[in-house]
């Protein structure tokens, strides 16, 4: 396996352990993991392919995750855990599917 293929594997699987730990995790401490998934995704070079577009997707769209119901203003587009947890199952489902692939 070349370098770059091992890198984007390395990077694929990093992904799928913060999206499990999103699933696993408090709401008070999501928040953390987001960021951490957030920062990898936009700023590993390895991530910014075409084919893992869904991957920069779901990182703006946990912009709008509020862990807070009051705060949570679903007018403009904020969302709560069942819609965080939906968001995050979709993206572990394509990035394993890319990862058996690779």
């Amino acid at each position: 396996m070349n370098d770059i293929k091992s890198n984007l594997v390395v990077q694929l699987q990093e992904v799928v352990t913060l999206l499990n730990k999103i699933e696993r995790t408090y709401a008070s401490e999501r928040l953390k993991t987001i960021g951490e998934l957030q920062s990898r995704i936009w700023d590993e070079p390895a991530l910014q392919k075409e084919e893992l577009y869904f991957l920069q997707e779901l990182a703006g769209d946990l912009n709008f995750y509020e862990t807070v119901e009051k705060d949570r203003d679903e007018t403009l587009g904020y969302f709560g855990d069942g819609r965080l947890l939906e968001l995050t199952a979709a993206a572990l489902k394509k990035t394993e599917a890319l990862l058996n692939t690779q």
